[in-house]
């Protein structure tokens, strides 16, 4: 019985991460990525959107369980290996790292403030200064 119970609790606390949302600022000028772009945006390689504008990263901690799906599913990144690319760019100059925010709560503060966000949440927001982006496959 409590191993029955225990299952019924990982799968409850896994089901709202298999469902990772990529969330933007409204004025972000897209609807979709591709993956490939998605990785792009997060290892800093791509720093401006379509229209010119700077883009603004937010990421959750390494420890977060939500950070931990986000980029093994979607960038096929451990953490580690996110957060080594990271540092090479502030080391070397050539760039900054993303924006470190404490919680998903946070996360969705700092989009609807910042114009050209990027981030990540469990769940789809219904707000009129955060939209989803689709993830083309």
């Amino acid at each position: 019985m409590r191993f029955i119970g225990l299952i019924l609790l990982l799968l409850l606390f896994s089901l709202p991460l298999s469902a990772t949302t990529i969330l933007v600022h409204s004025s972000v000028p897209l609807e979709s990525l591709t993956q490939a772009q998605l990785r792009s945006i997060f290892t800093m390689r791509q720093t401006q959107w379509p229209d010119g504008s700077p883009i603004k990263v937010f990421t959750l901690p390494d420890s977060d369980p939500l950070h931990q799906h986000f980029s093994r599913k979607l960038l096929h990144l451990f953490p580690y290996q996110l957060n080594m690319i990271w540092d090479r760019l502030s080391f070397s100059g050539t760039g900054t790292r993303p924006k470190l925010v404490d919680d998903e709560l946070m996360m969705l503060q700092q989009l609807r403030m910042t114009p050209g966000s990027i981030g990540y949440g469990s769940r789809a927001v219904k707000d009129q200064s955060v939209k989803e982006l689709r993830i083309e496959y």
